[in-house]
């Protein structure tokens, strides 16, 4: 995770030397960053169409999210991301929901960190969506502040180039929420669902676009946007997610391409492999 430490510096400084674009991570302050040209490239091209928006890097922890090298998850998510890209790229798809059956699994921090995870990987350039629209907090997670809600984009109040931005990791790209609307199955069945994933994967250049979703047995709004997406991600919760809800969540997915299932939250004592 280099290069999120790089982008951090580089949303400090600014690419026109505004100090106080973003605010730094502790770990940032160890030692300094490699240039990485390919990032850098992306990262100018992005700065001249999409805003940075700042950041709460000191709580990334707090809410399990990836912030640095050191971070002892990060192994896992790279295992995850690196089987989630074979699977997509073996099949040629580019749209992932990220799905539980219920509240509380962790698919939103799964979503994040898998996104973070990909962008540190040359050409995928990774979208993060957020779709859950009855609870949406992948901005509250990472401690976004004044940002745009990509509802005003499915309202027809903003253009989809205004309610994405970048957070300071490089090759990637946000479309956060902040508001609560029970008119989701509708917006993700109309056009402008189409036209996200048509602008992301052509005009964005992204390889892979990960859309966080409300949970499946919660409301239909997962349902009805899945027939658009091309895979899903299963979360579940080690001691929470019951066996009968995750093959109820199964039987509703029916003949969704199913990319596999993450246990999350599991005891660290269950996890193989802890010499790495």
């Amino acid at each position: 995770m280099d290069r999120i430490r790089q982008a951090v510096t580089r949303a400090r400084t600014g690419n026109n030397g505004d100090a106080k674009t973003a605010t730094t991570h502790p770990a940032l302050r160890k030692a300094a960053p490699k240039v990485v040209q390919q990032s850098d490239q992306s990262l100018n091209a992005a700065s001249e169409r999409f805003p940075l928006i700042e950041c709460n890097f000191e709580n990334f922890g707090e809410h399990r999210i990836i912030s640095n090298e050191q971070d002892p998850v990060l192994n896992a998510y790279r295992v995850l991301r690196t089987r989630v890209l074979q699977k997509m790229e073996k099949s040629g798809w580019k749209t992932l929901a990220v799905v539980s059956p219920g509240s509380g699994a962790g698919k939103t921090v799964t979503a994040i960190n898998l996104a973070i995870a990909m962008s540190s990987k040359a050409g995928i350039n990774p979208v993060l969506a957020d779709l859950d629209f009855y609870r949406p907090s992948i901005a509250r997670y990472l401690g976004m502040s004044e940002f745009p809600s990509v509802l005003d984009y499915f309202e027809s109040k903003k253009n989809l180039d205004d309610v994405t931005v970048r957070m300071g990791v490089p090759n990637l790209l946000v479309m956060p929420n902040e508001r609560v609307t029970r008119q989701g199955a509708e917006f993700l069945t109309s056009g402008h669902a189409d036209r996200l994933i048509q602008t992301a994967t052509t005009d964005y250049q992204s390889r892979v676009v990960i859309f966080d979703m409300s949970p499946i047995l919660g409301c239909d709004d997962t349902i009805a946007f899945l027939p658009k997406v091309d895979c899903v991600l299963l979360i579940a919760a080690s001691g929470q997610t019951r066996v009968p809800e995750l093959k109820e969540a199964r039987r509703i997915l029916g003949k969704t391409n199913v990319i596999g299932t993450v246990l999350n939250k599991s005891p660290s004592a269950l996890m193989p492999n802890q010499y790495y």
